[in-house]
């Protein structure tokens, strides 16, 4: 276009030029400067631009027009990423997943206390204290967390001199345990009955077994005697077909523990609350630290599945032992050791069970990245929660651990919660960490019922758990 432009003008210029020369030569003109500038440079110039109009309005219509294409397609094209990040976002959204369980009773002891006694504890920084009982390789006394009301439990066979003190920590487990089930007993009662109903109801085979069961209470001497023609008033209930009992246990226990006197017991105890072996199924997870918090998800994404069984969890671990603690001492000489348990009757969110009422709902969102998309639609009371200044977060990381804080940092960025909500309980285990996050994660069943609690951990950094009061 400057060449059009230049080509113009050079070819204006010389005709005028040729023109008004010989026109001036003729009449003995005398021109001035003024007239120089004007015949010879702006009469060229405008006489161009009049010539070249019509080109120049064409040619500014196209580029008008062409920008109103680029502009439109530019639209088209932000439309598309909008729509294509929408469905992106759908796709996520989609693609969590959510557990529901109902939990009915809740039971948790450390060296800290009992249920919500141990988060104040926690709050206060409960240091572990000197245990006698316990020394390195000097003879002196040693830190620990121990709970020392078991010892009494415990003090007939733990300190008689015919019992193997190597026996000691599987001592102190099955005394964990046997608390455990005791702590249970008025909700197992409860499931006990609803599987004699269930099994009077719908099934036949496990109906006469009941009637035959030591524990069967509804019928007496004389009907025992004549249970093959006696009827009993069968009242419909919802299907119940099995308790499964989840014992959790630390995989340095998978070659010392003896399965069938753990299995026996756990038998006799419930087949004293009327349950029979049948509807009993027992299993043992032997769980690594590394692998903990994946295995104890996948439990729960198992339990969530199961809408006409309930399960009894109990998670249970010690170190409380002098020859475990010599063992550990030679590769970290100050070795802190621990003991604790925790249990919950837990079941999938279509369970129902008579005369039970559900104590919490545990909902977990998998494969969730983006928190603040549903933060505030899990708690109940978001502005208020948020305002006040008592944790409601339990963090199952290490709070010294400055990858891991920065992480949950920007976990939590884009939701009203601040550093002061966090509360981290995995100092107060010790050294003993294999299923310190398992207790950790049920421990926050007893955070304040006012609040919805929440559990996090970097380890499956797109997991968030609630527990809700709210049941619905």
């Amino acid at each position: 276009m400057i060449k059009l432009l230049i080509g113009s003008f050079s070819g204006i210029f010389i005709f005028v030029s040729m023109a008004i020369i010989y026109y001036w030569r003729d009449i003995q003109y005398d021109p001035s400067s003024i007239d120089l500038i004007g015949y010879f440079i702006l009469l060229p110039a405008v006489l161009s631009l009049i010539m070249l109009s019509p080109y120049l309005t064409y040619q500014a219509y196209q580029h008008q027009k062409k920008r109103k294409e680029t502009q439109q397609q530019m639209q088209l094209q932000q439309q598309k990423l909008n729509h294509l990040e929408q469905e992106k976002n759908n796709i996520k959204a989609e693609t969590i997943q959510w557990l529901t369980l109902k939990i009915f009773s809740s039971f948790a002891v450390s060296a800290l206390g009992e249920n919500e006694s141990i988060f104040e504890q926690m709050k206060n920084f409960r240091s572990p204290e000197l245990d006698g009982n316990l020394t390195n390789a000097y003879g002196l006394p040693v830190l620990s967390y121990r709970i020392t009301a078991l010892d009494d439990d415990l003090q007939q066979s733990q300190y008689d001199d015919d019992i193997d003190l190597d026996n000691a920590r599987i001592l102190r487990i099955k005394a964990l345990i046997q608390q455990q089930l005791e702590q249970q007993t008025e909700v197992l009662w409860q499931v006990a009955e609803h599987l004699k109903r269930s099994a009077l109801f719908y099934d036949a085979e496990f109906a006469y077994q009941y009637r035959i069961h030591p524990a069967w209470d509804t019928l007496n001497d004389e009907k025992i005697d004549q249970y093959e023609d006696f009827e009993p008033l069968v009242e419909p209930v919802s299907r119940l077909n099995y308790l499964n009992i989840h014992v959790l246990l630390a995989d340095n226990l998978l070659d010392i523990w003896d399965e069938s006197a753990s299995r026996e017991m756990l038998f006799q105890f419930m087949q004293s609350l009327g349950i029979i072996s049948q509807k009993i199924q027992i299993k043992y997870h032997f769980i690594a630290q590394q692998s903990s918090y994946q295995n104890w998800l996948n439990l729960l994404g198992q339990i969530a599945t199961q809408p006409d069984e309930i399960s009894l969890v109990m998670n249970v671990d010690s170190e409380i032992d002098q020859a475990w603690l010599d063992e550990q001492m030679w590769g970290t000489e100050h070795y802190l050791a621990a003991e604790f348990a925790s249990s919950w009757c837990v079941s999938a969110q279509d369970t129902q069970i008579n005369h039970i009422d559900v104590i919490r709902m545990l909902k977990v969102a998998l494969n969730a990245d983006d928190l603040s998309s549903f933060f505030h639609q899990m708690i109940t009371n978001p502005v208020t929660q948020t305002e006040q200044s008592d944790p409601f977060i339990l963090i199952l990381d290490d709070a010294t651990d400055l990858k891991s804080i920065k992480k949950t940092t920007q976990t939590f960025a884009r939701t009203s919660v601040d550093t002061h909500h966090f509360l981290y309980p995995k100092q107060s285990f010790g050294h003993t960490q294999s299923l310190a996050k398992i207790f950790s994660f049920m421990l926050g069943m007893h955070l304040p019922e006012e609040f919805t609690a929440m559990i996090y951990s970097t380890d499956q950094a797109s997991t968030h758990a609630f527990f809700q009061t709210d049941i619905e």
